[in-house]
């Protein structure tokens, strides 16, 4: 996901409203998928922090391609939470 500095920043800073607003689906899979993300960006040459890293990114990104897609599919009337997903890549796996 590559989004403007301002941009990201505006979203970071509305993060907190918009968590509790979104319903409980919507809010397990963004703070997996965005456990996923951190780990995805992580890289150790440490073989017991890779392992941590490779355990963590199994556990938390695995099955989120699909699980994105069915919450585009049952949330496609809500513009806000549509918005919200759309700001996921759809291919992490």
């Amino acid at each position: 996901m590559s989004l403007p500095s301002a941009a990201l920043a505006a979203w970071i800073s509305a993060w907190p409203a918009l968590a509790a607003e979104a319903p409980p689906d919507v809010q397990a899979f963004t703070a997996r998928r965005d456990r996923c993300d951190h780990f995805r960006g992580e890289d150790s040459d440490d073989p017991a922090r890779a392992g941590a890293i490779a355990r963590a990114l199994e556990a938390n990104c695995r099955g989120t391609d699909a699980e994105l897609e069915r919450l585009k599919r049952r949330h496609a009337g809500n513009p806000a939470i549509r918005r919200r997903l759309d700001a996921y890549e759809a291919k992490v796996e």
